[in-house]
């Protein structure tokens, strides 16, 4: 069976946005907050000479989370009332130090599914600090993540902020009852583009020139 990513993600480029969601998760009185981590990421993202990824509307990334390496694609977002719903299948790299090696790792399998993994080339990077909680919420598990990143593009580096809830166990259905409470408390508007729609189109923009 695919794996379904689902998740409601909030703008937190405005002042105190982070500030804002956390104190709407302890307004909810059924939610329960644990403990934060932090997380260092870079995410590569690819493509083939031909735009295998692109045409097919798949997102194909090699991410590097504190020195793990992994693969992942996600299909197309289906968005509903501020959820997103897609695929996501993660291909583990283990040994891998660089992404010269995740490259040659990947071209060495040639093949997943039914995704052509030789000659991919980079075509724009994130660098995240992200700062996560687990949330119970009747008898729902979601993930917060407090995302603080920069995306490099054509050469350009451009800062954004983003609050993402990702459902982890339980029906959708307590995902929406989170997400509505945090967005009334917090007062904070869903993302109308993800981090990745951005760099998508600040590449198509910035690489014509």
């Amino acid at each position: 069976m695919p794996n379904i990513e689902t998740e409601f993600k909030w703008d937190a480029n405005s002042p105190r946005a982070f500030f804002k969601v956390l104190d709407a998760v302890r307004q909810v009185s059924t939610a329960h907050l644990v403990k934060p981590r932090t997380l260092h990421i870079c995410d590569t993202y690819l493509d083939t000479p031909n735009h295998f990824f692109e045409q097919n509307k798949i997102a194909f990334r090699v991410r590097n989370a504190d020195e793990k390496w992994e693969a992942t694609f996600k299909t197309r977002t289906e968005v509903k009332n501020g959820r997103a719903v897609r695929r996501e299948e993660t291909l583990p790299m283990p040994r891998v130090k660089n992404l010269a090696q995740a490259l040659s790792f990947l071209a060495d399998k040639k093949e997943w599914g039914k995704l052509p993994l030789t000659g991919l080339k980079p075509l724009f990077s994130l660098r995240n600090k992200r700062t996560s909680y687990d949330i119970l919420y009747a008898g729902a598990a979601a993930e917060l993540s407090l995302d603080n990143f920069v995306i490099y593009v054509c050469g350009r580096r451009v800062l954004m902020k983003e609050a993402e809830l990702e459902l982890k166990q339980g029906t959708p259905e307590k995902l929406d009852e989170l997400a509505r409470c945090i967005t009334h408390f917090s007062g904070l508007s869903y993302a109308r583009v993800s981090k990745v729609k951005t760099a998508t189109a600040l590449l198509a923009l910035w690489g014509e020139k």
